[in-house]
């Protein structure tokens, strides 16, 4: 078999697999259920260097889900919002156009989680690289969380979403916590680019968390839905 042959069948495999993606019923007390949104920001989504109109179709997704989770009872406090926030000369800028700025509106949530009633009882921590876990405001939050269940979502789907949910993921397994982390994949994106096939990245990224034991669903409901 050549190695196009491969590439082929794999993304087939890859395919299938997004295709059979089931939608997963929320019945934890949801108390117990936290929710961790990385960079839905304006510099992803509409303005900026690295805004992708790929990932802002997400925002409306993102913000109906939160909307039906705070409603059902998940308190506002176990909200948290991790975002890029970059000083001038920041080291990513090597690997990445500048972009997030701090104090800028590329930093900034998308409007339309700012327009949420709750949003300012959201735990709000920003950080200066793709993985949350270096800011030490997140990871002082979640040495002490304690849920059953934590739903990762945001963009990018290779990138910040992916390292969020495997840190979320692999710290739950060093630290004996009994929790489950989801990602239901419709609350997650990433960009399309020349040298960045999006559909495959987003696919590919997906299915290599859901073998590292992040429970990855088509989409979430809660118990009063199902």
């Amino acid at each position: 078999m050549t190695l196009q042959e491969q590439a082929r069948q794999q993304a087939d495999l890859l395919q299938a697999w997004m295709s059979a993606l089931p939608e997963w019923v929320l019945t934890t007390r949801p108390d117990r259920v936290a929710v961790v949104c990385v960079d839905l920001v304006e510099g992803f989504t509409r303005e900026g260097p690295l805004a992708s109109p790929r990932v802002a179709e997400i925002i409306p997704r993102i913000v109906q889900l939160l909307r039906r989770l705070l409603d059902w009872g998940v308190p506002a406090e176990n909200v948290v919002l991790v975002q890029d926030s970059h000083p001038l000369d920041a080291k990513e800028f090597q690997a990445y156009p500048p972009h997030c700025v701090a104090g800028t509106a590329e930093a900034q949530a998308v409007a339309e989680l700012r327009a949420l009633p709750e949003f300012a009882r959201f735990q709000h921590f920003q950080k200066n690289s793709i993985a949350s876990h270096t800011s030490p405001a997140f990871q002082a939050w979640l040495a002490q969380a304690e849920f059953d269940v934590v739903i990762a979502l945001g963009d990018v789907t290779d990138l910040c979403l992916y390292t969020l949910a495997l840190h979320l993921v692999t710290f739950g397994m060093a630290n004996q916590q009994d929790w489950t982390v989801v990602v239901p994949e419709e609350c997650v994106q990433t960009w399309d680019a020349p040298d960045h096939p999006g559909d495959l990245y987003h696919a590919l990224f997906l299915h290599q968390l859901a073998r590292n034991g992040v429970r990855v669903v088509r989409a979430l409901s809660v118990g009063a839905e199902s």
